[in-house]
């Protein structure tokens, strides 16, 4: 352990200079409520409070009445729970300590512990341009360089990362970074070889990567049927009959899926698609049949994927703007592409505030301004019973109506909508949300006669979209009302997110696809959900533009970890709207051994549009998103003039009868149920001896934090009392020690010890308080710190250790 030799600029001198000391604790005796050793700890909602008050109202205004950035800066207090600086603390404060001591006359001393912004760690300045990048067939293809045709990366490759980052990423400026995605595998390929076994696993989203895909829409009979190419070759278009095809568990196997592969590829405005025949498929101008050509299509051969968010896509014709569904006609499943009003009897996106259904409240509180609303923004009708400015749950009941739906030549109409629910707290979701559908509704939706519909209400409880589906075959050839209808407790108000609403024939399915992977790369737990990128992309890696050239980023401030394919794999995502819900379990996994104070940072892709972000969180007991603000604590004196900072002043504490912050942790105790106590007359006082026995024992006594961030020459000095050392040397017993990295556990940390000058200490033969110090500081000036007690006792001798009246302050 590093030792720091502190000098001490007071000595002994005399009893004049001990009176001298103790001057600064001695106050007017006829003032009656003199306030010391005082601490105020604010709590969340005291800086609302002190945002609020009509005199800090008045002085922020003051300070500049025309552009009132000081009254924005207040009212940013309230929001934040932090001051932005100190001078702000010691503007607005003294209000708050008048507040809550009204009557404290003047010389009273009173500290508050407060947040203040700190910012970010500066390591995060790194990132500030992030992409991200997923290694494609062709970028194995480059690695390998004709020694293999695997299609992933083994370790004697990892290096050519940079390589092919070099080639992808168009003008690199300096400190570029990209989040690299790449399938990986232990096992080396020979020269040559590298072609392992591949299945063909379903995926949930396409993010535009070529490859080779069995395209299978599933029916109503349970069973996969491929689309890609006609039973005869030679005819150059007709609609397509397949035969089911078997999967399981979303795999497909080689040998099932081998020839039914459709390879895709990327054209000029969507993709193309190559049967295994090695024929592209295209549509001519008016028909809703197939046609196939080995040449590349001039027109009619490039289509788009769009996920539906339930597994299935939607694979439309661009130029023809028509989309390939499996259908059942004449007994016989066949693949046509078909415009959408062809199957769509309704279609309400919600994107933009619907002109097909309207609000209809039954109750709503005074307090809530409206239940349902439409949020622009994300495109979704949400509906609410949640105040969210008292914080607090309303009762309340309102409906979301459309207008009449006619369904009268409708044939197998199901209604299919996204749906999340959120904050249902446990209780089940259609004691909050039912589905009506009505065929008498006139307008007053307590007169009309309502049938319920079931919907899947049993993956809710966070704000992931769950694709519904319901079925309306009761109401073909009726004309309909439909009813979302929300109604929310006191105890429960939970908040619904409906969008992408649409009425369709039920008989025409949309296809899913199935990626060809490595089969030693399918992982149990990723059956049902992986991402479609990449030659089954399965690692990330974070990279940086350096000096011209690109390299792995490596940080020895935290843990930098980029989100991996497997994550939003588990999520059923391709982005994490919600961090605060996903990183803290991720993190755990990622770091099973984490130690209090670590710190990781976790690069992610934010939203739909792929932006990319970087989160910091802090372990302490669990993964957190790391705090922007520090705990500091400034004394305030009272004056005539009212109360006033104590310049240079960063810990001043009486201890008697007032811990003052201070917080004991018992290292080992025998025979003994406590060290440290705190008393009226002595202030802290230690010992282990009990029942006539010394007792061996370790108890630390460790102060608040003290915010030296500002200070030049901070120094500390207390009153300090000991006897009982029964011969054996004070510094065995006694010692005080500074940490600057101290986070609740004091042997998790570093402690540099206290060197003090023991002549000034007792001498251990009388209960006389000793001034100590004050010892120089100034090694820590710009840093926050703690200072520790420590007491250490044995056998031979437990002594009693008091001390009081500690200040930390500048030096004069």
């Amino acid at each position: 352990m590093k030792k720091i030799m502190l000098m001490s600029t007071v000595l002994l001198a005399g009893l004049s200079a001990c009176e001298d000391y103790n001057d600064q604790f001695n106050i007017d005796s006829s003032l009656t409520d003199v306030k010391t050793g005082v601490t105020i700890q604010l709590a969340s909602s005291d800086y609302g409070t002190i945002a609020g008050m009509e005199a800090n109202k008045e002085l922020a205004l003051s300070k500049d009445p025309e552009g009132q950035t000081y009254v924005a800066a207040l009212e940013a207090i309230g929001k934040n729970k932090y001051f932005a600086d100190a001078t702000e603390a010691e503007w607005y404060l003294p209000a708050f300590i008048d507040y809550k001591y009204p009557n404290a006359d003047t010389g009273s001393r009173i500290s508050v512990q407060y947040n203040m912004y700190r910012g970010q760690s500066g390591y995060l300045a790194d990132f500030k341009k992030i992409s991200d990048y997923t290694l494609t067939n062709n970028d194995y293809r480059s690695v390998w360089n004709g020694t293999s045709t695997a299609t992933y990366l083994s370790p004697s490759t990892l290096r050519q990362i940079p390589s092919v980052l070099e080639s992808r990423m168009e003008n690199p400026q300096e400190g570029d970074m990209v989040a690299v995605n790449y399938a990986y595998s232990e096992f080396e390929p020979g020269a040559g070889g590298g072609v392992i076994p591949v299945v063909y696993q379903q995926v949930n989203t396409f993010d535009g990567e070529a490859g080779n895909y069995v395209i299978a829409a599933k029916a109503n009979d349970g069973s996969y049927y491929p689309f890609g190419k006609l039973d005869d070759p030679s005819k150059p278009y007709g609609y397509i009959y397949p035969d089911a095809i078997t999967v399981t568990d979303g795999i497909i196997s080689s040998d099932n899926g081998s020839e039914q592969v459709v390879t895709i590829e990327e054209g000029s405005e969507g993709y193309t698609l190559l049967n295994s025949y090695m024929q592209y498929i295209y549509m001519d101008e008016t028909h809703d049949n197939f046609n196939f050509t080995t040449s590349l299509p001039t027109e009619g051969g490039e289509w788009s994927f769009e996920s539906n968010g339930d597994g299935t896509f939607k694979l439309k014709n661009i130029e023809r703007d028509k989309t390939v569904k499996l259908t059942l006609y004449n007994d016989s499943y066949s693949y046509g592409s078909y415009a959408a009003s062809r199957y769509t009897y309704v279609e309400d996106a919600m994107k933009e505030e619907s002109k097909l259904f309207a609000v209809k409240n039954i109750t709503v509180p005074e307090d809530l301004s409206a239940v349902w609303s439409h949020d622009a923004s994300y495109g979704y009708y949400k509906a609410t019973g949640y105040d969210d400015a008292n914080k607090k749950n309303l009762a309340a009941e309102s409906w979301f109506v459309s207008s009449e739906i006619d369904l009268s030549e409708a044939q197998n109409p199901v209604l299919n909508f996204d749906f999340a629910f959120n904050f249902l707290n446990g209780n089940n979701a259609a004691d909050f949300m039912q589905l009506k559908v009505s065929t008498d509704y006139t307008g007053d939706v307590q007169a009309a006669t309502w049938t319920d519909l079931a919907y899947d209400g049993s993956r809710f409880n966070r704000w992931d979209f769950i694709a519904q589906s319901v079925d309306l075959a009761q109401f073909a050839g009726k004309k309909i009302t439909l009813a979302f209808a929300y109604k929310s407790t006191d105890q429960c108000a939970p908040t619904a997110e409906i969008k992408n609403l649409a009425i369709v024939n039920g008989q025409y399915w949309d296809v899913c696809l199935f990626k060809e992977v490595p089969e030693s790369e399918v992982a149990a737990q990723m059956l049902k959900m992986s991402r479609a990128s990449g030659a089954y992309a399965n690692t990330a890696a974070l990279y940086v533009y350096r000096e011209g050239a690109w390299c792995e980023y490596t940080n020895e401030d935290a843990n930098v970890v980029v989100a991996d394919p497997a994550m939003y794999a588990e999520l059923g995502a391709d982005y994490v709207s919600r961090p605060a819900n996903v990183f803290p379990i991720y993190l755990v996994q990622k770091f099973p051994f984490a130690a209090k104070g670590d710190k990781a940072a976790v690069v992610y892709r934010a939203d739909a549009d792929g932006t990319m972000a970087v989160t910091e969180y802090t372990y302490d007991a669990g993964w957190s998103a790391s705090q922007i603000y520090s705990s500091r604590t400034t004394t305030f004196e009272k004056t005539e003039e009212g109360y006033v900072a104590m310049a240079g002043t960063y810990l001043n504490e009486s201890l008697l009868g007032d811990e003052g912050g201070f917080t004991i942790q018992d290292i080992s105790m025998q025979g003994v149920n406590y060290v440290w106590s705190n008393t009226e007359q002595y202030g802290w006082k230690a010992s282990a001896y009990y029942n006539n026995t010394n007792y061996p024992a370790e108890s630390w006594l460790v102060s608040p934090v003290i915010d030296l961030s500002e200070a030049m020459a901070p120094q500390v000095a207390f009153e300090e009392a000991h006897r009982y050392l029964n011969g054996e040397a004070l510094t065995d017993h006694f010692k005080i020690k500074i940490s600057t990295d101290y986070v609740d556990n004091v042997e998790s940390c570093t402690w540099e010890d206290l060197i003090f000058d023991e002549s000034q200490w007792s001498d251990g033969q009388t209960w006389d308080f000793y001034p100590v110090g004050p010892y120089d500081l100034s090694t820590y000036a710009g840093q926050t710190i703690r200072i520790a007690f420590v007491y250490i006792s044995n056998s031979t001798a437990a002594p009693t250790w008091e001390f009081k009246n500690i200040v930390v302050n500048e030096a004069e």
